[in-house]
């Protein structure tokens, strides 16, 4: 089992121009000690597609369809409460704000070393 399986993750937006899918198909399998980076350029759904990972997609953005699975848990039919529970301590994110996510003093090397060292 891996410790997150996202398959076939879909999100829109709908707008008064119409649907817009901002995340299409995507999936993602991620083994226990690995990390992953989702890079691409401005506007390309990085953001859109590790919010709809973790439940925290704004209206009018809706997930439409996909699975994703953490530690063999369905985040997707997961109460608020429990998404709550996973976001921050066994799940995170660092978004493409790096002002306002990274520490501009210590390298990206030393923030996500710390990240995992850190007691939880």
């Amino acid at each position: 089992m891996s410790l997150l399986e996202v398959s076939g993750l879909e999100t829109e937006f709908r707008t008064d121009e119409g649907v817009v899918q901002a995340v299409d198909g995507v999936d993602v399998t991620v083994e226990a000690g690995e990390t992953v980076g989702i890079v691409g350029e401005s506007g390309s759904g990085k953001s859109v597609t590790a919010l709809s990972m973790l439940g925290l997609v704004d209206s009018p953005g809706h997930v439409t369809g996909g699975s994703v699975e953490f530690n063999g848990e369905e985040l997707r039919t997961a109460t608020e409460e429990r998404l709550q529970q996973i976001r921050g301590n066994d799940i995170g994110t660092v978004f493409q704000d790096p002002v306002g996510s990274l520490n501009p003093l210590l390298s990206v090397g030393e923030q996500i070393a710390e990240g995992v060292c850190l007691p939880g």
